[in-house]
């Protein structure tokens, strides 16, 4: 399915200063629960789409159980990582691409069954994140997003990750995790985009959240103006 209206420009490329091996050994062992989830949602046998894969750590754990999965992601250093991570370990139904989320259709020669994403809505401003979430609807039967809860409870996880992303975020990526919250986070996100949810779960402690949702045509409604 496609949706009309004006394409963003293509993005040339974005890096954080803690892509690649640092992020792959602090973050992704904490994460763990957090792809657990997404996984528990995908089809075994299925084709799927990464978007924003990071270090490749969700998608070389989807490969595993997929077809085929292919990881886009903005960061060249990450896509170099995951690379690595995928040479290591022999995986040959996996492949990377640079690739700007909210152009899947014009950067990708495919579609999918499931394209899923995680930990990458909340770093954009509202109109990359609503174009983003329609790009995957456009090249995927159904989307997984993950994201972090919103509102975050108030217990010490909570109080973590609003913390961790002022002070690793900065005033970069702080303003717009703000703007992200106060929208509704994935819910908001979905609802701007004529998309409803069909299956959600949280993580333990309430800061994970992963909302499912189908891209036919017979499920969707009119997106917000």
């Amino acid at each position: 399915m496609k949706y009309a209206g004006k394409q963003p420009m293509k993005n040339t490329g974005k890096n954080q200063w803690y892509d690649g091996y640092l992020y792959g050994w602090f973050f992704d062992p904490v994460e763990t629960a957090n792809r657990q989830m997404i996984l528990d949602f995908v089809p075994e046998g299925s084709t799927v789409l990464d978007v924003g894969c990071g270090t490749g750590r969700l998608a070389l754990e989807l490969a595993a159980k997929c077809r085929h999965v292919t990881g886009v992601d903005l960061s060249r250093r990450m896509l170099a990582y995951c690379e690595r991570q995928k040479n290591k370990r022999g995986v040959k139904n996996l492949d990377f691409a640079f690739g700007d989320s909210t152009r899947l259709a014009q950067d990708l020669d495919r579609s999918y069954d499931v394209a899923v994403t995680s930990l990458a809505l909340h770093e954009m401003g509202p109109d990359e994140r609503h174009a983003t979430v329609r790009a995957m609807a456009a090249v995927a039967d159904r989307l997984v997003i993950s994201d972090h809860t919103v509102p975050q409870p108030a217990t010490l996880p909570g109080f973590v990750i609003h913390l961790m992303e002022w002070s690793l975020g900065g005033r970069d990526i702080f303003p717009l995790y703000r703007e992200y919250v106060v929208s509704g986070g994935i819910l908001g996100a979905l609802e701007r985009c004529g998309l409803s949810p069909d299956r959600q779960r949280m993580d333990r402690h309430g800061i994970r959240h992963v909302v499912t949702a189908s891209t036919r045509t017979d499920v969707l409604r009119d997106p917000l103006p």
